[in-house]
């Protein structure tokens, strides 16, 4: 009875205290069985930092409106849009807006003083029939003034610090690691380039990241989701297991993973898939080591070789040593603080 409970809840509580909360004991059972681990890109394998290293200026605007604009939303892209112009131009009273949307995996567009206004990504314009260049292997973010482009931003992304180590240590581990992402397919494959990720999933919707790893899960079997952004909730709800980076998470993306990290180090999706493959370990030298003393006594009971009492004794005894290996998963072997 004391064979599985105790290294789980051993295990559940080491995880706490180094900053790794299981939403539940199933979920370390779980992500031991993972084959296959899913990156998102901004956030979760990047700084999710974006800065401006190009502006191409199209036509003559107001750098306030598209101030207003970005100030707007919270994608890392239009923060790092927002930052920029703090930095290059001075500001006047921004603009209000009678209208403004936010759309999902493309950007966002408003109406201001009889001008619509929309800035994003190349689907976002592609989708207004404006005709776009898309050739970068840096992140887009293009401005459009009444159907008219007048500036594409070209945004870098760093890669997070021993983001690269944490995916050889993944592959090392077994497990097959894929990327998947929003954004453009040349910006996406320089950074799976540099962190030594082969298979990468480019310009995909929210509803197309789910619809990926449920067909992941169909042909690998256990999916991994690890992801932060706001636009990672569905994705994570529709994995095997999804877990999400805590520090820089939005509150959708932590509430709807089975796994949330308080830290933002890349090193620890590697850490929790080891614990919980520890924990499944100690778990299973426990069950083993029930049923073969069960097996042993019943026998030795029923045919007067041992006394019941001196099989209870004894039982009680595998008892007390399937608690002490239970404890095992308590030992922190390498697992970081947060």
């Amino acid at each position: 009875a004391l064979a599985t409970p105790v290294a789980t809840l051993v295990g559940l509580s080491l995880g706490a205290k180094r900053g790794i909360l299981f939403k539940s004991a199933s979920m370390i059972e779980t992500m031991a069985h993972a084959d296959t681990v899913v990156l998102d890109k901004t956030g979760t394998i990047t700084q999710g930092r974006p800065e401006v290293v190009y502006a191409t200026v199209h036509e003559s605007f107001e750098r306030s409106l598209l101030y207003a604009l970005v100030s707007a939303s919270k994608h890392p892209i239009s923060r790092g849009i927002a930052e920029y112009l703090e930095r290059t131009e001075t500001l006047g009273a921004l603009p209000a807006f009678e209208e403004i949307r936010e759309i999902p995996a493309r950007g966002i567009v408003a109406r201001s003083g009889g001008m619509m206004v929309a800035g994003g990504n190349a689907l976002l314009m592609s989708e207004a029939g404006i005709e776009i260049d898309s050739h970068s292997d840096k992140s887009l973010f293009y401005y459009a003034v009444n159907n008219r482009l007048v500036a594409v931003f070209e945004l870098r992304d760093l890669p997070k610090e021993r983001a690269a180590e944490s995916v050889e240590s993944l592959k090392k581990a077994g497990l097959r690691v894929i990327m998947l992402t929003g954004d453009n397919l040349r910006n996406a494959r320089a950074v799976g380039s540099a962190l030594g990720i082969d298979t990468i999933r480019a310009e995909l919707k929210p509803d197309q990241k789910v619809r990926t790893v449920r067909e992941l899960q169909l042909r690998q079997g256990t999916v991994l989701m690890v992801g932060d952004g706001i636009n990672d909730a569905p994705v994570l709800a529709a994995a095997t297991c999804g877990m999400a980076m805590g520090v820089l998470g939005t509150d959708a993306a932590i509430e709807a993973a089975d796994v949330a990290l308080m830290s933002d180090d890349v090193m620890k999706i590697g850490d929790t898939l080891r614990h919980a493959r520890r924990v499944r370990q100690i778990s299973t030298q426990n069950i083993v080591l029930s049923l073969l003393v069960l097996a042993i006594l019943i026998p030795l009971a029923f045919g007067g070789t041992l006394s019941v009492a001196m099989a209870v004794l004894v039982h009680e005894f595998s008892e007390l040593i399937v608690v002490a290996n239970g404890l095992r998963a308590g030992l922190a072997t390498n697992l970081r603080r947060a």
